[in-house]
């Protein structure tokens, strides 16, 4: 009797504990009763990239796709010279950036020191630093000995105008050629590679200096208007060979001012700037590259499985 009574009471209390918690998970507004789910951070936020203007093309490719991917994503692409953006990225102002060059070890020590952050540096194509005319001026080729000669020359024979000075342009074509730039020389620099394609058509003799991507996407309405006012020269070297800024000859390293295009990343954790570099060496982002008419840095191969079967006898 005694044990009956027992299992009764403990039934009692059972069902009393149950109608109490449902009372109060009723009594629980909706967010409260909504379980946060985690999202990872390169999937919603906000992110401002930097990159030197030659490469503003690609890295807006880049960027739309990736934001239709995660939506909740919005990158905003900031254009800035490349010596000036890479001394704001090592200074710890810029989380990702798209140049021409990794840091030195004398920079990477300085960004170590200031954010205790340990840069990633991502190689993502090959670009170039072409050279570009009028339509109208009749050469078709200018000599690595022509642009040593009359690149920081008082009175040279031929007019060079960069887009800006100490962008990637400019130092590809120092570092290559292994030129230090004389102290007060006079520099002709538009600004823009746009300004720089316009100014060709005042003085059709002249020659600009300007990043590949600018003109690469030749699906581009906007490139093939420009390619109805200018030509990329060849570059003849010291064999007389002229040499084009195709695809074949940056990833054999044949044309003589091709360079690498990298991401640099600087963030704590797996946040917008690790996701979006590594969607650009994915497989789709190299083929956004190619797309571009530049050359992927990965290289994918296409594997095809045939099944063949014998015929029978």
């Amino acid at each position: 009797m005694i044990r009956k009574i027992s299992i009764i009471s403990i039934m009692i209390i059972g069902l009393f504990t149950i109608f109490n918690c449902k009372k109060k998970d009723e009594n629980k507004t909706k967010a409260e009763q909504k379980t946060p789910v985690k999202r990872a951070l390169h999937e919603y936020g906000n992110l401002t990239m930097t990159v030197d203007p030659s490469f503003k093309n690609l890295a807006q490719s880049f960027a739309d796709m990736y934001m239709i991917d995660y939506p909740d994503v919005k990158i905003k692409i900031n254009e800035e010279i490349e010596e000036k953006a890479i001394k704001d990225f090592y200074e710890g102002k810029i989380p990702l950036l798209m140049v021409s060059k990794p840091l030195t070890k004398a920079q990477q020590q300085h960004l170590f020191d200031k954010t205790r952050i340990n840069y990633i540096a991502s190689p993502i194509a090959l670009d170039a630093t072409i050279f570009i005319t009028s339509i109208d001026n009749p050469i078709t080729s200018i000599s690595i000995k022509d642009i040593k000669d009359n690149l920081y020359h008082t009175k040279p024979a031929i007019t060079f105008v960069f887009d800006h000075p100490n962008s990637a342009n400019y130092n590809t074509l120092n570092d290559k050629l292994k030129l230090s730039v004389p102290e007060n020389s006079k520099i002709t620099a538009m600004g823009t590679a746009e300004k720089v394609i316009d100014y060709l058509q005042k003085d059709k003799k002249a020659i600009g200096i300007v990043g590949l991507n600018i003109l690469s996407d030749k699906g581009n309405p906007k490139v093939e208007n420009y390619l109805k006012s200018v030509k990329i020269l060849a570059v003849t070297n010291d064999k007389d060979e002229a040499i084009e800024p195709t695809n074949p000859n940056l990833r054999n390293g044949i044309y003589p001012f091709y360079r690498e295009i990298y991401l640099l990343k600087n963030e704590i954790g797996f946040g917008i700037g690790a996701g979006y570099s590594r969607f650009a060496g994915s497989q789709r982002g190299q083929k956004i590259v190619t797309r571009e008419n530049l050359q992927p840095y990965y290289l994918y191969k296409r594997e095809v499985r045939l099944n063949i079967e014998t015929p029978k006898s």
